[in-house]
């Protein structure tokens, strides 16, 4: 049992420790001798929480997003084009996009050169080339246009080059009008091969031969090449008539028909020169000059009266040089 003075004493020492703690002085503590002791005043130091930022997503992995996206909206587009039958006009749409984006750069066609243009009309060039403001340069197709240039009459070759970034360059070689044709009524221009060429009045061509009938388009460059010994009866001649697609006559300034074999042409106008070298034949008064038969010439005149130079009698129907036969009558 603790006596009154004891705990007098605690409560005494009690009270000046903590008048001591109130004016600011520390007290030192009894404490186990195991344990350090703080000789100072500790202080509690309270701290707001920290704010964590998440960083951004890089620039490459938001690009593979994009990418991934992109994807799949394109294969969601492609998917529905499909499943509704609607690729042609997806792809036209596409494509159609894409060329006009290529125009908008610059990249459509501005200019048309034309290289060796003579006869063509600037119509018929524009229309077969199939180009204008609004053709993309590296979509057309110059094959394609060079097939159709060459489907103009008048145009025997083409060629088609591309000149970045808006010119179309056209060079043409063109076809030479060789004669005037006339069949059933109609007139036509003609190149050494027979190509019809264009419709043509005679009095435009008038320094080309005429030829007349079927297949004389055709074999006229044949016929004049044969003749080119014989200069003087080939200016002479109005008209070369094909008969029976088979053989020629020659019309004369004169009114002189000189009907032709059907073969071995050089041969008879041969003869027809020697004749008429030593008869002046090409300028008497005559109707018509039968070369048909090459062993003989046979002569008509203008009077109806039929005259052989050989002193024979004329025959009213004559084999031809080629076939040896007489041809069927009322046929020349």
């Amino acid at each position: 049992m603790q006596s009154v003075n004891a705990v007098r004493g605690m409560a005494r020492r009690r009270g000046s420790q903590e008048t001591l703690l109130a004016r600011g002085i520390a007290v030192p503590r009894k404490t186990s001798p195991r344990l350090p002791v703080i000789a100072e005043t500790r202080r509690l130091i309270s701290r707001s929480p920290r704010t964590i930022r998440l960083g951004r997503i890089g620039q490459h992995a938001r690009g593979r997003w994009l990418v991934l996206c992109a994807l799949f909206l394109g294969s969601a587009v492609v998917y529905g084009a499909v499943i509704g039958g609607q690729t042609a006009r997806a792809y036209d749409a596409i494509t159609g996009g894409i060329e006009r984006l290529a125009i908008a750069a610059g990249f459509g066609v501005k200019k048309i050169t034309v290289t060796g243009q003579l006869n063509a009309t600037d119509a018929a060039i524009t229309a077969s080339l199939g180009a204008g403001p609004e053709t993309m340069m590296l979509g057309f197709d110059t094959d394609a246009a060079k097939a159709r240039l060459e489907s103009v009459p008048w145009i025997r070759h083409a060629q088609v080059m591309r000149l970045l970034p808006s010119t179309l360059q056209v060079v043409v070689e063109e076809r030479a009008p060789y004669a005037v044709w006339q069949k059933s009524g109609q007139t036509y221009v003609v190149d050494a091969e027979g190509v019809v060429l264009a419709p043509a009045l005679r009095e435009a061509y008038a320094d080309l031969p005429l030829v007349v009938g079927e297949g004389a388009g055709k074999n006229a460059a044949q016929l004049f090449e044969q003749m080119t010994s014989h200069q003087e009866l080939t200016q002479n001649v109005l008209a070369a008539i094909r008969v029976g697609d088979r053989r020629w006559t020659l019309k004369l300034v004169s009114g002189t028909e000189i009907m032709l074999p059907d073969d071995n042409i050089p041969e008879a106008l041969a003869s027809l020169a020697k004749l008429d070298k030593e008869r002046s034949v090409l300028k008497r008064d005559i109707a018509a000059v039968d070369l048909r038969l090459l062993d003989r010439v046979t002569v008509r005149l203008r009077a109806a009266e039929l005259v052989n130079p050989q002193g024979e009698a004329p025959q009213s129907d004559l084999p031809t040089a080629s076939t040896n036969v007489a041809p069927p009558k009322g046929k020349t």
